[in-house]
């Protein structure tokens, strides 16, 4: 599972190295994909991707390396909705099986869908849709600042974060700044990921370049603007030139 949404908090460092270290095999969830997404598809880290929507951004419109390799059958693009993926998380993080919901219910998403059920609620007769949990593996969750041990804190939404790191198996976090434990005391309301489910904590400043991280920086436009220009017009070469030069050649 990744943290952030789109291209908001994104763990651009962690992205960075897993393709780096040219892992293959994995399933990836995010609540909405971003240009992490081709560029997992396109390195061959991933050819199953569980989102709600995938897009480099609002203003490039639907991911041109999506619909290549989902339409060629080589990888599988499995839509939700927005807070049907939510209340997976949710679900695992609670430790239960499934969350009862009235997302989707009458949608297309819901026919298209293998890993949902109905019932009637035992107590309204109403019919409900039945989300599986989502438990993953491994989450990678940036945010602003975390102490050594874990214990983070997120400016801006948090979106699905605290759920998902809360139902994932293993955590690693990448954070702006390491800051001291006693400034997590002084506010620990303010605390929305918890050392106990943290698994590793890696300083990494600018960790969601070339996305953006509330409070601190935006996302770099230009650069954006650049690499939607290269895959919107080689679509899976385009990607590759980018990783090749961004990626692959930087020691």
């Amino acid at each position: 599972a990744i943290g952030g949404c789109h291209y908001s908090r994104t763990p651009m460092a962690l992205v960075w190295e897993i393709i780096r270290q040219k892992k293959k095999g994995l399933v990836i969830s995010k609540s909405i994909t971003a240009t992490e997404g081709d560029l997992f598809l396109v390195a061959g880290t991933t050819r199953h991707i569980i989102t709600s929507w995938f897009s480099p951004g609002v203003t490039w419109g639907v991911s041109r390396v999506m619909r290549h390799y989902v339409q060629s059958g080589e990888a599988i693009f499995e839509e939700w909705s927005h807070m049907s993926l939510g209340l997976r998380y949710r679900a695992g993080a609670m430790g239960i099986p499934f969350m009862p919901v009235r997302s989707m219910l009458g949608s297309d998403v819901f026919k298209r869908l293998k890993d949902i059920k109905e019932m009637k609620c035992p107590f309204t007769g109403d019919l409900l849709a039945l989300v599986p949990a989502l438990n993953p593996d491994v989450a990678i969750i940036h945010v602003q600042k975390a102490d050594p041990f874990g214990n983070a804190q997120i400016d801006g939404f948090p979106f699905m974060d605290k759920d998902i790191a809360l139902a994932a198996d293993k955590v690693i976090l990448t954070t702006e700044q390491i800051i001291d434990n006693s400034e997590i005391r002084r506010a620990p309301d303010q605390t929305d990921i918890p050392f106990f489910c943290v698994d590793a904590v890696v300083e990494a400043p600018f960790g969601s370049l070339p996305h953006e991280s509330y409070g601190l920086y935006e996302p770099d436009f230009n650069h954006m603007d650049m690499y939607v220009k290269l895959m919107m017009e080689k679509t899976v070469d385009g990607v590759k030139d980018y990783l090749d030069q961004y990626f692959y050649s930087p020691k």
